[in-house]
């Protein structure tokens, strides 16, 4: 099968390209999740509001709340083109979880008023989901919102928050009905991290971008914080995770790294003709294709209003369980310098490899693979759980 796609979406890309060549120098190439320090994280935030004045945030969204009113299509063109080029875009959460929500379930003063400084790139968000007795069953988290007058009083822990410290709010899932189920008890906040009783413990993960512990201690926040209405937020996160038709084009990125392993196989005379790293390569390659076909059949399905059961669990499961994958076949091709990093004058294709390695295994975001399955279980074939 193969993917054709019309004229103005190849005029498209080839406009985010000459965008990407004049302002996305090769020194200014990376990945903001775990290359953040100081000087790192002020490029990408110059980088992500060069992007926001082009009005390319949130183009799917309707006009009136900062949008462009684009295809499914025209967004995957623009995230699949970022990614390849490895570009530094930040706020991830803000554009696609929160905007997400709020554009499903807020009101339309919280549409008027956050959509917009999200488009802009005025205010970063961090996630507030996962907590430490939870993992990737968010219906068991125990962070509890209670109602005080105009006020909502929030108490709990949430881990792994990407981005903590560089952000303004968080995106706050938190329990307001009773009973330990999700449906009906989970409801959705924004709340500023500088407030009164929230505090970051950051720390550095394998991949080497920094995470957060944080503490909500009886965190107060108006009324109008609660995204939407008390108790939907468990539809809202569904919502964003399976059925938004976005997909995180991880495949683009992993085929611009496969253009540049073939280049460096074509300078050893030889490689290329050794039957396994032809087998290796035909791998990778296959990888990207697979990821590639299954991304275009969400984005078609929400294109024509169809949705499946499932959503688009079976592209998770891939995706989560390729990105090691990739990885070590791509270190097998490339032998043991494939481990050096770029302080070696060993190292191949400039010693990104060795972290290419270690990042591919932080795949957990939006629920491990071993859950997707679950989801693919229950709500794709009706089975008990």
């Amino acid at each position: 099968m193969r993917l054709q796609q019309a004229d103005e979406h190849e005029a498209w890309r080839a406009e985010i390209r000459e965008f990407l060549e004049a302002e996305l120098p090769p020194e200014n190439a990376f990945n903001p999740e775990f290359d953040d320090e100081p000087d790192q994280w002020a490029i990408a935030v110059e980088f992500s509001k060069k992007v926001a004045a082009k009005g390319w945030i949130g183009l799917t969204w309707p006009k009136e709340y900062g949008g462009r009113g684009l295809s499914p299509v025209a967004n995957q063109i623009f995230l699949e083109e970022l990614y390849a080029a490895d570009a530094p875009m930040i706020n991830s959460v803000g554009i696609f979880l929160a905007a997400g929500t709020i554009l499903v379930g807020g009101t339309e003063e919280q549409k008027q008023r956050l959509l917009p400084d999200i488009a802009n790139m005025r205010t970063l968000w961090a996630e507030g989901l996962t907590e430490p007795g939870s993992g990737s069953d968010l219906g068991s988290l125990q962070t509890r919102a209670v109602r005080d007058g105009d006020e909502w009083v929030i108490t709990g822990e949430k881990a792994y928050t990407s981005w903590g410290p560089m952000s303004d709010v968080l995106y706050v899932a938190a329990r307001t009905g009773s009973g330990d189920g999700a449906s009906g008890a989970i409801s959705i906040f924004v709340v500023d991290l500088r407030s009164p009783g929230v505090t970051l413990h950051p720390m550095r993960n394998y991949g080497g971008g920094v995470q957060s512990s944080t503490h909500l201690d009886g965190v107060r926040v108006p009324a109008n914080a609660l995204i939407g209405e008390e108790g939907k937020g468990w539809q809202y996160i569904m919502r964003a995770f399976y059925a938004s038709g976005t997909v995180e084009p991880i495949y683009a990125m992993q085929e611009a790294r496969l253009r540049d392993l073939v280049e460096h196989c074509k300078s050893i005379p030889g490689k290329l003709e050794d039957p396994h790293v032809r087998a290796d390569l035909a791998e990778l390659a296959d990888m990207v294709q697979t990821q590639r076909l299954l991304a275009y059949e969400i984005i078609g399905d929400n294109a024509h209003g169809r949705q499946t059961p499932w959503g688009g669990g079976v592209q998770q499961v891939i995706a989560k369980e390729y990105e090691p994958l990739f990885a070590q076949v791509y270190d097998r091709v490339l032998g043991p310098t494939s481990q050096l990093r770029p302080a070696s004058r060993y190292a191949p294709l400039g010693g990104k490899p060795e972290a290419w390695y270690r990042q591919s295994f932080a795949n957990h975001a939006g629920g491990t693979s071993q859950l997707k399955r679950m989801v693919l279980a229950t709500r794709g074939l009706g089975l008990p759980r």
